[in-house]
């Protein structure tokens, strides 16, 4: 046991069993996606890809998400995001490469959804670029941190009905620098997908200037 972890020891984000960051018994809980679903209309779809008839120009190519959210998955997501628990994002990750899939296609760069610079400052971090870097490290896929730019302070999403999440998002974003991701397949990286439109929003943008494909890489759905 290093110094940090006796004078800080670790707690189970559900339980607060000193240890681990998920005890046995509440890791049993989380509860993974068995089938994958489309990102378009979140029917079962192989593996995540998009179904034809959902397909767009702009669209994402498909959708990764590891787990539903909630029990302990949105119990450790919340503290990471609004406690500031930066370090969970490792424990994370593992759980997100747990059932990540062999045949998706292959990815050539990671790209974090990006956070306002305002949101960032606030918060201390973008979680999304911390499990980008992460799952960059697992996964040998070089992050692309800064070819996506938030332009404006927009209303948290989870506040907002299906048609307002649009039209908040509604040119919010912005690729800095497109060279890199010309003829690309992106992996657009968030922690929670509800109705996909942040991603939806991100991978037009992306698409726009070039990119050949963008699947949505998230942590949990729902």
């Amino acid at each position: 046991m290093s110094l940090l972890d006796f004078l800080f020891p670790k707690r189970c984000v559900s339980c607060g069993k000193i240890g681990k960051y998920f005890c046995l018994n509440c890791y049993g809980k989380i509860k993974f996606l068995e089938v994958q679903i489309c990102p378009v209309c979140t029917k079962p779809a192989i593996d995540g890809f998009t179904h034809y008839k959902c397909r767009t120009l702009l669209g994402l190519g498909g959708m990764y998400a590891a787990c539903y959210y909630k029990g302990p998955i949105k119990d450790a997501i919340h503290l990471l995001k609004y406690r500031f628990v930066s370090d969970l994002v490792e424990s994370l990750t593992d759980i997100f490469i747990r059932y990540y899939p062999k045949n998706l296609q292959k990815i050539d760069f990671l790209v974090p959804v990006p956070l306002h610079k305002t949101r960032e400052r606030q918060r201390g971090f973008n979680q999304s670029f911390l499990l980008s870097q992460s799952l960059s490290r697992k996964l040998n896929i070089p992050v692309l941190s800064k070819v996506l730019v938030r332009l404006r302070y927009t209303k948290p999403q989870v506040d907002l009905t299906s048609k307002d999440r649009r039209i908040n998002l509604q040119n919010a974003f912005f690729c800095s620098d497109p060279l890199p991701v010309k003829g690309k397949t992106i992996g657009l990286v968030d922690d929670v997908a509800t109705t996909g439109t942040t991603l939806l929003e991100c991978a037009k943008v992306l698409r726009r200037q070039g990119a050949k494909n963008v699947f949505g890489l998230v942590l949990a759905h729902g």
